[in-house]
């Protein structure tokens, strides 16, 4: 086959297929960025994200090590060592659970809850400078909007 026989290299693509590209480009380099940005706190990103389960689970900021392994999606051996060092930071407590008491919740401290909130402050302020810096306000509302559809009209298909 000659080089005139062969058609161009990649193929244009449907704009869905665009789409998919420009998705996973754009959250490769977001999610590297991120994942840079959690690591300069002396945490990694599955401790943040038990941190930020913890700090979102009301009042009390208390999970079970069950809900933690949801939100995480980390292994159970992954997860006992995990909630060791944030213990040992004293970033979480485990105290006793009142419905058995053979096992214990764990408890987001107030040094925990100050980590995740500073952490969360600064992704949310480095992304926003990040997007602005490329869209506008207008455009950011509009992607946000489109990808919210997106996002739920995929999660339908489920």
């Amino acid at each position: 086959m000659s080089g005139s026989d062969r058609r161009s290299w990649p193929p244009e693509g449907t704009p869905a297929a665009r789409v998919v590209g420009g998705l996973f480009r754009s959250r490769n380099y977001v999610w590297d960025n991120d994942h840079r940005i959690v690591a300069t706190y002396g945490v990694t990103w599955t401790q943040f994200l038990t941190l930020m389960a913890l700090r979102s689970a009301g009042p009390d900021f208390v999970l079970s090590p069950t809900k933690l392994y949801d939100a995480t999606q980390a292994s159970s051996g992954g997860m006992t060592k995990m909630l060791h060092g944030l213990a040992n930071k004293g970033f979480i407590r485990r105290v006793p659970n009142p419905e058995d008491k053979r096992s214990k919740l764990v408890q987001l401290t107030e040094t925990g809850a100050d980590l995740a909130e500073e952490i969360v402050d600064r992704l949310i302020a480095t992304n926003t400078e990040l997007f602005g810096s490329i869209l506008s306000d207008e455009e950011c509302t509009t992607l946000a909007g489109l990808l919210q559809k997106l996002s739920k009209g995929l999660q339908d298909k489920k």
